[in-house]
C-alpha cells in the first residue's frame, strides 16, 4: 500500500460487478457500496492519480448501475470501449453478432428463463436468474451454449454467463493503453472474474498489484474475499494515496 501512494502516477481500474458491486439476479439490479464509489471518486480528484471502471457492461449499461463521474474513466464491453473515444463495427463484425444473436434466442426458446444481453461488440447469453430458479436446466443451458460455433471469433465462458464478441479487445489491452495514456507508473486492478485474468496478466507485479476478489485460480498477487474487503481496500488506498500526495 506505501509503495502504491507513493509512486509518481497511479492508476488504479476495477471491475464492477462482483468486486464493486454484488451479482444480482436481474442485471440492472446491481448496486455498488457508496463507499467503494467514494474511493474511485477521491482518487480520480488526487493529484497524479487516475481512477478507472472497466466492466463487460457496455458503456452505457455500465453508467446506469455505476454513478461516478469524471475524472473517474470508463471502458466497456471488455475493453471494447472507452469514454473517451468512439468506435464502430464493421460488416463482419454485425453480421457474425447477428448471427450469435439468433442462435442465442433458439436457446431461449429451449431454455425459458436463459435471457439474452446486446451490447455494441458482443451477444451475450445470462443465465443466472435460471440457475435461481432451475439449477439444473441452466447448466444444460451453459452446455448448449457453449455448443455454439465462435466462427473464430473470441468467446468468453464466465460465471453464469457466455459472452459471443466480435473484437479482439480485452481487458488486458485496454489496461495497456490506459497505461500509456496516462504514463502510469504502477497499475492496481480489481477484478473476480475469468475475464479479468487477461488484465492481470498485463501486469508486471510489482510495481503492479493484481487484486483478485473471491476463489478460482488467478495471476493476480493479493486475494480478497468478497466485494465489502475490496471496498475497504479502495478506501485504504484512497486514503494513503491522498495522503502521500498531500505531504509532497
Amino acid at each position: 500500500m506505501a509503495a502504491l501512494a507513493d509512486t509518481p502516477h497511479l492508476a488504479v481500474v476495477t471491475d464492477f460487478d462482483g468486486t464493486l458491486a454484488p451479482f444480482a439476479a436481474s442485471i440492472y439490479e446491481a448496486e455498488a457500496d457508496p463507499r467503494a464509489l467514494e474511493a474511485l471518486t477521491a482518487l480520480s480528484t488526487t493529484a497524479d492519480t487516475t481512477a478507472a471502471v472497466l466492466s463487460g457492461r457496455h458503456l452505457e449499461g455500465l453508467r446506469r448501475v455505476c454513478p461516478v463521474q469524471e475524472p473517474v474513466v470508463f471502458g466497456g464491453s471488455h475493453g471494447a470501449e472507452s469514454s473517451w473515444q468512439s468506435t464502430a463495427l464493421s460488416p463482419q463484425m454485425q453480421a457474425h453478432l447477428d448471427a450469435k444473436e439468433a442462435e442465442i434466442r433458439k436457446l431461449m426458446e429451449r431454455f425459458p428463463g436463459a435471457e439474452i444481453e446486446i451490447k455494441p461488440f458482443q451477444r451475450v447469453l445470462h443465465l443466472r436468474k435460471l440457475e435461481l430458479k432451475d439449477p439444473d436446466a441452466a447448466k444444460a443451458a451453459y452446455q448448449a451454449g457453449l455448443q455454439l460455433d465462435p466462427a473464430g471469433f473470441p468467446r468468453t465462458a464466465g460465471k453464469s454467463v457466455i459472452e459471443f464478441s466480435a473484437t479482439t479487445a480485452s481487458k488486458g489491452s485496454w489496461i495497456e493503453l490506459l497505461r500509456e495514456r496516462v504514463d502510469a507508473t504502477a497499475v492496481v486492478f480489481l477484478g473476480d472474474d475469468v475475464t479479468d485474468e487477461s488484465g492481470f496478466r498485463v501486469l508486471v507485479q510489482p510495481p503492479d498489484l493484481g487484486v483478485k476478489i473471491g476463489e478460482g485460480e488467478t495471476a493476480a498477487r493479493l486475494r480478497l474475499a468478497d466485494t465489502a474487503a475490496a471496498t475497504q481496500f479502495l478506501v485504504a488506498l484512497a486514503h494513503a494515496r491522498a495522503t502521500a500526495r498531500a505531504e509532497r
